[in-house]
């Protein structure tokens, strides 16, 4: 007669057998494991605009739970006894008018995320606050407040979901780390410090070692290089990987960071041991934040917005950049909300950090507040703000809260003396200014030499300012019925797509040549001065064109006159005759290299006497060699007409380019890329050829 173990599922031939299982581990195992289960509950789906530490409050009136795990869509209770389980499976339970989906757990329940399908990218997961999943919210005929309450209830990281999900990651952190660095300290930064984060967002780790770091290897072996501390660490993380997975590093980027993801709470992480000036930045926007109790709800509304249409995120507006920017308009006379941020470091002894002012004065005296405007308000202003931006010849700065011309940071000397810092930084050689030369240029408030949004793409800035116009019409429409329906009408509305464009214009302004060239006005008498700078220029100019869209993009270009009483002619050998005869002349462009693909990956050592034509010639054929090595399909077709049109009154150039014969996201891909790179080429190189006395 066999023997047979019902928590098990088990049969044994004979007693001893039977009662050696009973009194083993893994039997003990097994039923504690069935305990567990009898005394527990899963509930899944669960309803999105409800948080988690309501769920806990109202389990807890049903009976005492011994621990819970919260899932992105379930939640596992565990009751200290059995009875309140059975309870709640045996009667249908509401919860704020929604009947819960309430099912007995089972084993395979604690197995619902395994490691091989967790989402560890380093991009914040939507998930539980995608759009979808929290419509409903706006759909009810209730007030905007109560909207907007629930709205930041159910997108929010809370105070206890941080203490439960992200601190454990530093705890444990900081006590691994303080076997190899003994004087460590590990902070959190980023939005989880300064309130602005979402659920599931990323974590931001600094690691101050307590040692100094330095930049290059040092003859003294002891010492720690940046280098150094990536090897240990990453040593230190792969033998815990029940701890940590998909450890990622990236020790050439402007911060050196490494990306990992924290198994047992499954937060991504990026951890840094450079450059500090990431918490004092924290600390100042949550500063920021504190000074009016309508900003945290404003802030967190446009974030989720420029979210939801993609308008921030990895390779778009960072989200410290679009914090700025809306500090930048609550910083302007007619809102007055928040002061110039230099007000705040006045009233204090500098902390300086890498030649930069990094703290500032909490207790600092501010004139009272006087803006009473309602969230929705604000939020109409900040739209219709930057709808009608000059994004393209502004540089915003926080520091004071004023808008400034590119011009004025290239004279340097003539910025405003609370701007010392940056023009002590400039006068050094060999550091580099801050680029203003893009589609949008936010000064960092410390770093003042930074432009945080040098990465941002030309075509987000126009999706950007579309959106902040249909904002804009939104917020003026739903004013009307005490903007009820302003959220739900804002994240509805998509703009309609355009129709693919079959040209695009370049211009090219002598501008900053001859500001350049004025320092050679002592060599040269006004006439001839006046006859570079007309005649000459634009021959300089063609030529730099047509040696880009031959060498850079790899085109075959064939010259043409573009006179209107004659057929066209083509131009075997041109002269600067042919740039002082004609005011057009066009370009034909037969391409079959996709050359602006994969260029960002190139790693090339440049000679430092090569001109910008010349690196980017080089970076061009190395994309190509790329491509044949590893037998992507680089070719494509590109046949486009450029004609080169010239502004005697303006001094200027406009390219314009359409298409002839290709296909059109091709040509729209080559539009992208040739709006910024082409400009960028003919100033650079421009200026080192003045400087090396180089002339066509």
């Amino acid at each position: 007669m066999s023997l047979h173990c019902n928590i098990c599922l088990l049969n044994f031939q004979d007693n001893n057998a039977f009662q050696g299982h009973l009194g083993g581990k893994k039997h003990f195992k097994k039923v504690q494991q069935a305990e567990i289960v009898e005394r527990s509950i899963v509930v899944s789906p669960l309803p999105k605009w409800i948080q988690g530490r309501q769920f806990i409050n109202f389990f807890q009136r049903h009976g005492k739970i011994k621990q819970h795990k919260i899932g992105p869509d379930y939640l596992i209770i565990e009751f200290c006894d059995s009875k309140s389980a059975e309870a709640l499976l045996k009667t249908p339970v509401w919860l704020h008018n929604k009947k819960l989906n309430i099912k007995r757990r089972t084993l395979q329940d604690d197995q619902r995320e395994p490691k091989s399908t967790k989402q560890n990218s380093p991009i914040e997961t939507e998930g539980q606050i995608s759009y979808n999943n929290i419509k409903q919210i706006f759909k009810s005929k209730t007030t905007f407040d109560n909207q907007l309450a629930v709205f930041l209830n159910t997108i929010q990281l809370t105070d206890e979901e941080i203490e439960e999900r992200y601190d454990p990651i530093c705890t444990k952190l900081n006590m691994m780390f303080k076997v190899v660095f003994p004087r460590c300290t590990t902070y959190k930064f980023g939005s989880t410090q300064t309130g602005l984060s979402f659920k599931n967002c990323d974590l931001d780790i600094y690691v101050d070692i307590g040692e100094p770091i330095y930049e290059a290897e040092h003859e003294l072996r002891d010492v720690w290089t940046m280098s150094k501390i990536f090897r240990v660490v990453k040593k230190m993380l792969y033998r815990k990987n029940y701890v940590f997975s998909n450890i990622v590093l990236i020790p050439r980027a402007k911060t050196p960071i490494i990306k990992f993801c924290y198994v047992k709470t499954d937060v991504s992480c990026d951890i840094s041991f450079k450059n500090m000036l990431g918490i004092y930045k924290t600390y100042l926007i949550k500063h920021c934040i504190s000074l009016d109790s309508r900003l945290k709800p404003l802030m967190m509304l446009i974030k989720y917005w420029a979210r939801h249409f993609k308008i921030s995120g990895t390779g778009r507006i960072s989200n410290f950049a679009l914090v700025l920017i809306i500090i930048f308009y609550l910083q302007q006379p007619s809102v007055n909300i928040i002061p110039p941020l230099m007000k705040l470091q006045e009233t204090c002894n500098p902390q300086v950090i890498n030649g930069w002012q990094a703290n500032f004065d909490e207790n600092a005296t501010l004139p009272p507040i006087t803006n009473k405007n309602s969230i929705p308000q604000l939020l109409h202003g900040f739209f219709l703000f930057y709808a009608s931006f000059m994004f393209k010849s502004q540089v915003i700065c926080t520091l004071d809260g004023m808008t400034r011309a590119e011009s004025e940071f290239e004279d340097f000397e003539s910025l405003p003396e609370y701007m010392h810092r940056y023009k002590e930084y400039a006068r050094h050689p060999d550091n580099i200014k801050l680029n203003t030369n893009r589609p949008i240029c936010v000064q960092d408030p410390i770093e003042l030499s930074h432009n945080i949004t040098a990465c941002t793409p030309y075509l987000l800035l126009g999706t950007f300012t579309r959106y902040c116009a249909i904002g804009s019409e939104i917020c003026a429409t739903t004013s009307k019925d005490g903007y009820r329906d302003l959220l739900d009408t804002l994240f509805g509305t998509v703009l309609p797509k355009k129709p693919p464009k079959n040209k695009f214009i370049i211009t090219i302004s002598a501008n900053r040549f001859q500001q350049v060239n004025k320092s050679n006005d002592s060599k040269t008498n006004a006439a001839e001065n006046s006859k570079f700078t007309q005649r000459d220029w634009y021959f300089t100019v063609f030529n730099i064109v047509k040696d880009i869209f031959e060498k850079v993009f790899k085109l075959q270009v064939e010259v043409l006159t573009a006179d209107v009483e004659a057929k066209q002619q083509k131009i075997e050998m041109l002269s600067d005759v042919h740039t002082g005869k004609y005011e057009k002349l066009v370009l034909h462009c037969i391409g079959s290299h996709c050359v602006w693909r994969n260029r960002k990956i190139i790693s090339v050592v440049f000679d430092t006497s090569l001109s910008s034509l010349e690196k980017e010639t080089l970076i061009s054929e190395k994309v190509i060699e790329n491509c044949g090595k590893t037998s992507e399909t680089n070719g494509i077709k590109l046949d486009f007409i450029c004609t080169f049109e010239k502004k005697t009154d303006l001094q200027k150039v406009f390219l314009t380019i359409n298409i002839k014969d290709c296909d059109d996201n091709v040509f729209q891909e080559f539009a992208c890329f040739a709006k910024n790179k082409l400009p960028e080429i003919v100033e650079r190189t421009l200026i080192h050829m003045q400087q090396f006395d180089k002339w066509y």
